[in-house]
């Protein structure tokens, strides 16, 4: 056990340090190809990539190799947000340190309050910088209208700025879709983000569920749009045709927990952040909680509109559960940004509520490794522990195959060759 420690700790302060090749043995892999664990393996990673599998009394370490003894401990793909806002300039570094500590080593960003191609061009230049992959956007919202030819002139940019995906926040009209979505094909740029609609006569409009979902937007938040459904075959319908389109969706559904104070009074303190932060944490955030709720008339004023919301959240559970029995793509994605959410780590809070609404935990897992690298068209990249793919890999106690909750025993995660503490992240970042 001591010799473990020592070397787990020789290694972990190897985060600063150019990648070199690791042996990682006796350890269990959940590749993420199936269901199953592959128990007592060894693993050899070379310049940040996996070349060699197998059995942990077969398969030996090569020379001047380091090796990370896993004690029989999990190992599964690093785990993908596919909804992140980014912070302010000043916060960017400890929201990255954050997101890897929690095990996330690609970040899909919806929405940032610095400009992205900024940050872009900063994380390009900076090879040190200990941060998950980012998928940077451009965000289209109806604040601006552009023509056919300016839409063409913007996506065909993106590449040069960093970007690699619209967001779409809202539409000006109906026919700006149209031009949106016809200079995405014609510029192969991927368009999503919430649910299309527009603003007529001061009423929102929403587009068509049929015409949205056979249009070639890739991916819908927060499971908009489906409410446009009125009856239960009308929804089996819309279900049918996300999966036959390939049309993702991003639940974000511990948003709508938080948001609609859903567990409030004292539930939220059963969170899995909750219970394992600092103090002088969740003291901050009690303090900026308990101002929401006199702001919002008092608890029972809160109790009331929670109760008032609660079946419209049931619904999001009902209508998760039919996405995810058909076969529809699914994407993990936190959108933390409230109180009781942290970044990178509010991934195990989605995964919890998943959980509830009946998602077996292979597809939870799934929706955060396996279909993020699907989204991406980078399937024989990442996304599965096999040979010849990336080593951005979590270390974890427990097997989350067994009960999701255990996602949050992740304890180191490795990105490209290089190994980071969980413990030694957490404390850069402040906490």
């Amino acid at each position: 056990m001591r010799q473990f420690l020592l070397l787990t700790t020789i290694f972990f302060a190897l985060q600063n340090a150019a990648a070199q090749d690791i042996f990682i043995k006796n350890v269990h892999i959940i590749p993420m190809t199936n269901n199953k664990v592959l128990e007592h393996q060894s693993l050899l990673i070379r310049d940040g990539k996996i070349i060699e599998i197998g059995d942990h009394t077969k398969l030996k370490s090569p020379p001047q190799t380091k090796i990370i003894d896993g004690n029989g401990r999990f190992l599964m793909p690093g785990l993908a947000d596919m909804h992140v806002h980014l912070p302010s300039a000043e916060m960017i570094d400890n929201c990255l340190l954050l997101n890897v500590a929690a095990g996330v080593t690609h970040i899909r960003v919806m929405n940032s309050k610095t400009y992205q191609p900024d940050i872009a061009a900063r994380v390009k230049k900076d090879k040190e910088m200990i941060r998950p992959d980012i998928h940077f956007s451009l965000v289209l919202s109806r604040s601006v209208i552009y023509t056919p030819m300016q839409y063409d002139s913007l996506f065909s940019a993106m590449e040069n700025n960093g970007l690699s995906f619209v967001k779409l926040f809202s539409l000006p009209d109906s026919i700006t879709f149209e031009h949106i979505m016809a200079s995405a094909e014609k510029n192969n740029i991927t368009v999503c983000g919430h649910y299309p609609g527009y603003v007529v006569e001061g009423k929102w409009k929403n587009l068509p569920l049929a015409k949205v979902l056979k249009s070639g937007f890739k991916s819908i938040e927060h499971l908009g749009g489906y409410d446009l459904a009125d009856t239960e075959s009308e929804i089996d319908q819309a279900v049918k045709l996300s999966k036959e389109n390939e049309v993702y969706n991003c639940p974000t559904i511990d948003w709508d927990v938080i948001a609609a104070d859903l567990e409030y009074p004292e539930k939220y303190k059963e969170r899995i952040t909750y219970t394992s932060l600092p103090d002088h944490v969740i003291n901050k955030w009690e303090a900026s909680y308990g101002e929401a709720i006199e702001k919002a008339g008092g608890r029972d004023s809160v109790i009331h509109m929670a109760n008032k919301y609660r079946p419209k959240y049931l619904a999001k559970h009902r209508l998760l559960k039919k996405l995810s029995d058909s076969g529809a793509l699914l994407l993990m994605g936190a959108d933390a940004g409230n109180d009781f959410q942290l970044d990178g780590f509010n991934i195990y809070e989605e995964m919890h509520a998943w959980s509830k609404a009946g998602i077996d935990n292979y597809s939870i897992l799934k929706s955060a490794t396996v279909n993020p690298a699907r989204f991406y068209k980078e399937s024989d990249i990442w996304g599965t522990i096999e040979v010849g793919k990336k080593a951005d890999l979590v270390f974890l106690e427990k097997n989350p195959l067994i009960d999701i909750k255990n996602i949050a025993s992740i304890y180191s995660t490795v990105i490209n060759g290089k190994v980071y503490s969980k413990k030694d992240l957490m404390k850069r970042a402040g906490f």
